[in-house]
């Protein structure tokens, strides 16, 4: 949240200059880029599962052609393990809150209004499964019933298209970008996890002026 209160301090200032709202809600799915896992024994993969997602969003516009907001992200899913045609699951949640400005190629009132969005926040990773003395895989890593915050970047676009003079259509994506959770999926002794964790996340949804 530290890197988040000079975004919204600046944005708060400046809203001064537009106060029109918008608040809706999305839904959609997600799909992660697993990274690897280095073994003496043979290479794995572990990361995200994919699976559904659901979402909310308060924004304001600032300009005529940019707007900030502030989202909510709710993926229930897995985390995985898999190697050599194996994989194993463990039932999880990921929460995600960020900060992003959106840059629009057409002025607030045109009836389409394609952006491109960044901004930055974090995520919660939970493990909600339940634990057993032996987990498949587990020589690679082991998915733990643990909750672990790590930071993270967010960029993306989509289109707003105009249903009525205060309805809109959403149509989104998200990248979330960030370091990898390993206290949830923990490294087993003698391998290595590395690299960083991309979740692209597309949504459709409807938002209302406020």
């Amino acid at each position: 949240m530290r890197i988040l209160m000079p975004v919204i301090l600046l944005t708060t200032t400046a809203a001064g200059l537009a106060q029109t709202w918008e608040a809706g809600g999305a839904a959609g799915g997600s799909v992660s880029r697993n990274v690897g896992v280095s073994n003496p024994l043979q290479q794995a993969s572990a990361g995200l599962a994919s699976g559904a997602a659901f979402g909310a969003v308060l924004g304001q516009n600032i300009h005529r052609t940019v707007s900030g907001e502030i989202r909510y992200t709710f993926q229930p899913g897995e985390i995985q393990v898999a190697s050599g045609g194996k994989r194993t699951g463990f039932r999880s949640q990921f929460h995600t809150i960020h900060y992003d400005l959106l840059f629009h190629t057409r002025p607030e009132g045109s009836p389409v209004r394609p952006f491109l969005a960044a901004g930055g926040g974090g995520r919660i990773f939970k493990g909600t499964g339940k634990e057993a003395a032996y987990q498949p895989l587990q020589e690679y890593a082991l998915l733990t019933k643990t909750r672990e915050w790590k930071p993270m970047a967010s960029v993306g676009g989509g289109v707003k298209i105009t249903i009525s003079p205060r309805i809109f259509l959403r149509v989104e994506f998200r990248d979330y970008i960030s370091p990898f959770p390993k206290q949830v999926i923990a490294p087993a002794d003698g391998s290595k996890i590395s690299g960083w964790l991309h979740s692209v996340v597309p949504l459709v949804g409807i938002s209302v002026l406020l």
